[in-house]
């Protein structure tokens, strides 16, 4: 099989190399995937990169979410049937043809929802979920202020919205998205980098200012969000697209006795009874399949063009998720 690894920490169109390994087997309650699509994340780069939470040991596979067929099962394996679509909930290694993963790993994917949004259920989609209905209870009446609302995860939050009946402060850092997401119907969106842009979200917001916030960017503009929170307000942090450490005044903690926490879906995954973790999987499946969450694509590149899938993530301007495919497009 084909993988994408790598053997040090290093730029990640620099330090992946396309390798070719012997097929895995699965063992005992295991389940083989032939992948098919998978999206490029910021912490699949990150991780390369050396500065994710979670890094394997070396060498490693790369790709941390995709989506697979069923093409072989190991001894007592009776959930899941060959030719079946699945997703694992967490794991290594998805940026190669074949994976194998325990079966308890695997989420089955319903046959109304397409290959492009089904790999990306389990980091953009889910998040957006345990985030907005989960963690905050976001509902009519409340209002959420989001930093890189153009995101994958953006996006997805947006869409939540619509289903549940909240109101949400998109921050972007350029006009034209800005007036995208608003002709889109997203609600009011501001540009970061008007001057005047907390004064201009602060007279949007309902007196007393935002029920909570989440922030993907960190540095001054964590803090700058903070001050748009109502009192006993929360702000969720699930990134840190700046790689600058978050700035949060005092006085807008204490005064406002504003709750400040993280957000990580590994924990999450641990953390949770398999149970609970299916039924929140089931209610996000359910809208995702009936279309009422859909993840942008931006574009496809097959496997061994991954530097220029790469450079695409990196470019600025793109409107979707990158996506690498088993197949030659």
């Amino acid at each position: 099989m084909r993988a994408l690894r790598f053997e040090s920490l290093g730029e990640p169109a620099a330090t992946l190399r396309l390798q070719h390994l012997p097929d895995p087997q699965p063992g005992p309650g295991e389940v083989r995937l032939r992948m098919t699509l998978r999206p490029i994340n910021p912490s699949d780069l990150l991780q390369v990169k050396g500065v994710y939470g979670r890094r394997p040991d070396l060498p490693a596979t790369a790709g941390l979410e995709g989506l697979g067929i069923v093409d072989a099962l190991g001894p007592g394996v009776t959930d899941f049937a060959l030719g079946q679509r699945a997703v694992p909930l967490g794991a290594q290694g998805t940026w190669a043809d074949l994976l194998v993963t325990p079966v308890d790993n695997l989420v089955a994917i319903p046959d109304g929802l397409s290959d492009e949004a089904a790999c990306q259920v389990i980091v953009n989609p889910l998040t957006a979920w345990l985030m907005c209905v989960e963690d905050l209870k976001l509902g009519p009446g409340d209002w959420l202020v989001q930093t890189a609302s153009g995101s994958a995860v953006g996006r997805c939050v947006l869409q939540i919205a619509r289903l549940k009946g909240f109101q949400v402060l998109s921050l972007v850092r350029r006009d034209d998205l800005a007036a995208e997401l608003e002709a889109e119907g997203a609600g009011p969106a501001l540009n970061t980098a008007d001057p005047a842009w907390l004064d201009r979200a602060a007279a949007l917001l309902p007196k007393g200012g935002a029920t909570a916030a989440v922030d993907a960017v960190g540095g001054s503009l964590g803090g700058e969000v903070a001050m748009l929170l109502r009192r006993g307000g929360t702000l969720l942090v699930y990134g840190a697209l700046s790689m600058e450490p978050l700035v949060v005044p005092g006085g807008q903690m204490i005064f406002k006795t504003l709750t400040l926490r993280g957000f990580w879906l590994t924990d999450w995954k641990a953390r949770m009874p398999k149970a609970a973790r299916a039924a929140v999987l089931a209610d996000l499946l359910a809208e995702m399949a009936a279309g009422r969450i859909a993840p942008p694509v931006a574009a496809v590149f097959p496997l061994e063009a991954f530097v220029q899938a790469i450079q695409a993530v990196e470019a600025t301007g793109r409107g979707g998720k990158v996506l690498l495919s088993s197949e030659a497009r």
